[in-house]
């Protein structure tokens, strides 16, 4: 007699059904606004970009503040379009200039982005809002000749550090084609190698990072200068800043701003007897983007250097002169 086997030992437990998940579009807490924090952090967040800009924005800030009324961070909720519309309108009677008006409405409507991300805000006032029409003046800076540009190199005193360092900083300028913000933000670390070759690391606008190969010329200047300031091994202390007060209160050594950094190429500049009504450091930018491209450079890596988000901006640079060898006039033949 064979024994029987009892099946009810291999039967799968029983389970509970699986409840219904709830719809993520019926979720209230993707519909209920944050609390609005305090204009500080907006401007803080600047501050670490930008101080100049931060600067600006403040004031900016304010002067809207003050128009509006507004007391207390939760009063920007009540703001609309008409009352972006009617500020411009105000800013208009004051005889201001496009740029200055636009600049205006972009550091408010920078908090307003900054209040939506954090879904403290739901939408954008100045969204939609028709701006004063401005002209561009990308690349409309003033190249400097390559006389001009070799006499700025040597201008600053090669025995001491400053001196050095302010050869360092021209170079940068010259071979890197940085912004003022992009050169000040540099660390010693922001040099580093890649596959053997030296490179400058560089956060643009956008938190963009570009990874810029080196020139000879910059490698030396600015090895010179960190081997005379006794920093190279200080791989998290700002590339460029003060000789003298360089320190914050907590012992750390401070960046220079980029105010500063543009009063050094201003002093300089004057001294090799560049025009000084003329001269601003995007003159740098735009003598690098410019002789780049006479020397044959492709466009596209220039504008990858550059850091420009559209190609069409980097053809503002191009002020190569046709050579009249290479016209289409001289392609055709039969």
């Amino acid at each position: 007699m064979t024994k029987e086997i009892d099946q009810s030992s291999n039967k799968a437990p029983k389970t509970a059904p699986e409840r219904p998940k709830q719809s993520r579009i019926d979720d209230t807490d993707y519909h209920s606004l944050k609390e609005v924090p305090p204009e500080s952090e907006w401007l803080q967040e600047r501050k670490n970009r930008s101080p100049r800009t931060a600067r600006a924005y403040e004031v900016d800030l304010n002067e809207f503040k003050a128009f509006m009324g507004i007391k207390k961070p939760e009063e920007y909720r009540q703001l609309s379009p008409k009352h972006i519309s009617d500020w411009i309108a105000e800013l208009l009677t004051l005889k201001l200039t496009n740029e200055t008006i636009c600049r205006k409405v972009s550091a408010v409507s920078s908090l307003f982005k900054y209040y939506c991300n954090r879904s403290a805000l739901k939408d954008n006032p100045c969204k939609n809002i028709t701006r004063p029409k401005v002209q561009s003046n990308i690349g409309k800076s003033d190249q400097i000749s390559r006389i001009q540009a070799r006499d700025l190199l040597v201008a600053p005193p090669s025995d001491s550090i400053a001196g050095l360092r302010d050869r360092a900083i021209i170079a940068t300028f010259l071979f890197f084609a940085l912004r003022r913000s992009e050169a000040a933000a540099l660390k010693v670390n922001s040099i580093h190698q890649i596959q053997g070759v030296y490179h400058l690391r560089v956060f643009g606008k956008g938190s963009k990072i570009r990874n810029l190969v080196m020139h000879p010329v910059a490698i030396e200047a600015i090895n010179t200068y960190l081997e005379k300031d006794k920093r190279l091994d200080f791989l998290e202390s700002p590339l460029f800043c003060q000789i003298r007060k360089r320190q914050d209160k907590d012992g750390n050594i401070k960046f220079m701003s980029d105010d500063m950094i543009y009063r050094i190429l201003k002093k300089y500049a004057g001294m090799v007897g560049i025009k000084m009504e003329a001269f601003h450091p995007h003159c740098l930018r735009s003598t690098w983007a410019t002789t780049a491209l006479e020397n044959g450079a492709d466009l596209a890596m220039v504008q990858e250097f550059l850091g420009h988000a559209h190609i069409q901006t980097t053809k503002i640079y191009d002020k190569r002169k046709m050579n009249i060898s290479n016209s289409p006039a001289y392609k055709v033949s039969y």
